[in-house]
C-alpha cells in the first residue's frame, strides 16, 4: 500500500491544477481510486478496497468508501475528464494534425453497454466521453448525438476533426450532424441501405459491384441527406468497406476508416488486457460510468508516464550522442 501513496499524491496535485475548484473530498477520493486502479489493474471492488492506503480496520468500510464515490451524483464524468481530454486534443491540434475521434459501442455485462467517444493518439486511443445504457442492442442515435454535443462546445476553435465510426452508426441523422458541425467523417455503412443517385435507386451493396470506386452526392434512403461513398474490398476480407465520407472517394480516403482501430486497443486496455471492466459486478449504469471514469484517469496517467519516459530516453540518447 505504501508505494502507491506517492502516485496518489501526484495524481491529486495534477487533478487540483486542472480543476482547482473541484470539491476536495471528491477529488481526493478519485485520485486515490485512480492510483489504486493503476496498482491492482482490476475492476473488482474488493481488490481495490484491499489496496486502499487508508486507516480503516474493517474491510467492509473500505468497500463502502469506494461505493460512496461510485454512486455520488455530484461526480460527473464529463466534468472530470474534460481537462484531460482537452489537453491531448490541443496538443494534437497544435502540431497541425487532424484530430481523429472514434465512436464505438461495447458490451460490459449481461445488461449494460457503453457508447464511447475516444481520441486517437498514435496507434491507440484515450477516452473523451462515454454513456452507459442498459440495452441488448445498439445505443440509439439520440444518445450518440447527445454524446457528441457534450464534447463539441469545449473543443478548441478551428481544430480539424475527423469522426470515424462503425456501420452501426451509419445513419442519415449522424451524417447530418457531422455536416452541420463541420466535421470530416468516415462512417461505415451497411450493405443493404437504399440510396438515390442520379435519379435512380440502388443499394450500398450495389455500389460495390456497379461503381467500385464509389459515388458522390448519393442521398441516404430518402432522408434528404447526401454524402459521398467510398468502397474498398481488400484481399482476405469477406466484406468490403462501404464508407460514407465528406470528401471525394478514393482508395486513400476510404482507407482513413482504418484509423478507428485505435479504439479497439483502448477497449482492450479497459477490458481483458488491462483493468478487467467486463469482470465488474456493477449493474447500475451511472456507477459503471464512474468506474470507467476512474479507469480513464488511470489510462491518461499510464500513457502520459509512458510518453514521458520515451521522450526522456530519446533526450538522453541525444545527449550521449554528443
Amino acid at each position: 500500500m505504501a508505494k502507491v501513496v506517492p502516485v496518489i499524491e501526484a495524481i491529486d496535485g495534477d487533478f487540483q491544477r486542472r480543476l482547482p475548484r473541484y470539491h476536495k473530498s471528491r477529488r481526493e477520493g478519485l485520485a486515490a481510486l485512480t492510483g489504486v486502479m493503476l496498482e491492482v489493474r482490476s475492476a473488482n471492488l474488493m481488490e481495490l478496497a484491499a489496496a486502499l492506503p487508508r486507516e480503516i480496520a474493517a474491510a467492509e468500510h473500505r468497500y463502502q468508501y469506494i461505493e460512496r464515490h461510485l454512486k455520488h451524483e455530484e461526480i460527473v464524468p464529463d466534468t472530470v475528464i474534460t481537462p484531460y481530454a482537452r489537453e491531448v486534443i490541443e496538443r494534437l491540434a497544435a502540431n497541425g494534425q487532424t484530430v481523429v475521434l472514434q465512436m464505438d459501442q461495447r458490451h460490459i455485462n449481461d445488461t449494460n453497454d457503453v457508447l464511447m467517444l475516444s481520441v486517437r493518439v498514435r496507434q491507440r486511443a484515450l477516452p473523451v466521453a462515454w454513456r452507459v445504457r442498459s440495452t441488448q442492442g445498439n445505443i440509439g442515435v439520440a444518445v450518440q448525438k447527445a454524446l457528441l454535443n457534450s464534447v463539441r462546445p469545449w473543443l478548441p476553435e478551428h481544430v480539424a476533426i475527423l469522426l470515424v465510426a462503425d456501420r452501426f452508426y451509419g445513419t442519415a441523422q449522424l451524417i447530418d450532424w457531422c455536416q452541420e458541425a463541420g466535421w470530416a467523417y468516415r462512417i461505415r455503412l451497411k450493405g443493404n441501405l437504399t440510396l438515390t443517385h442520379e435519379g435512380g435507386e440502388l443499394t450500398t451493396g450495389d455500389v460495390v459491384t456497379r461503381m467500385p470506386h464509389g459515388v458522390t452526392g448519393a442521398e441516404l434512403y430518402g432522408s434528404g441527406v447526401t454524402t459521398n461513398i467510398g468502397v474498398l474490398h481488400e484481399k482476405g476480407h469477406t466484406e468490403p468497406w462501404i464508407i460514407a465520407m465528406d470528401v471525394r472517394p478514393s482508395p486513400y480516403t476510404t482507407l482513413d476508416y482504418g484509423l478507428r482501430w485505435g479504439i479497439e486497443n483502448m477497449f482492450s486496455d479497459l477490458k481483458s488486457r488491462g483493468f478487467g471492466l467486463m469482470q465488474s459486478q456493477i449493474k447500475k449504469p451511472d456507477r459503471l460510468e464512474r468506474l470507467i471514469l476512474i479507469m480513464s484517469l488511470a489510462l491518461y496517467w499510464a500513457v502520459s508516464c509512458g510518453m514521458f519516459a520515451e521522450a526522456k530516453a530519446v533526450s538522453d540518447g541525444v545527449k550521449r550522442g554528443r
